[in-house]
């Protein structure tokens, strides 16, 4: 029987969050950032935002990439301040297996 060694990288992620971006990072592209720097591909499920910017910016997204790139994305956003709210993930593919 052969088993599988299957790495992080090798394994594609489907994400569901919500997230909140606070006031002081509205004029940041947080999102354009965090999709360039970890070769996300970021689906917006809805958006909910202050025409003000009073307050924070709320939005439904999934994530989907390579898990570990996934993984640090969100741990980038938390570390700005960014609330994120998890609602599952879902293993989509592996890639390259040998």
């Amino acid at each position: 029987m052969t088993y599988l060694s299957l790495t992080e990288s090798q394994v594609k992620v489907l994400q569901s969050i919500d997230i909140n971006i606070p006031q002081q990072l509205h004029q940041q592209p947080v999102l354009a950032k965090l999709i360039a720097s970890y070769n996300l591909i970021v689906n917006f499920k809805a958006a909910v935002l202050d025409r003000k910017a009073t307050g924070g910016g709320w939005f439904s997204l999934t994530l989907e990439g390579n898990s570990q790139d996934v993984k640090n994305a969100l741990k980038d956003l938390q570390e700005l301040g960014v609330e994120i709210f998890y609602h599952g993930s879902v293993p989509l593919l592996l890639e390259n297996i040998e």
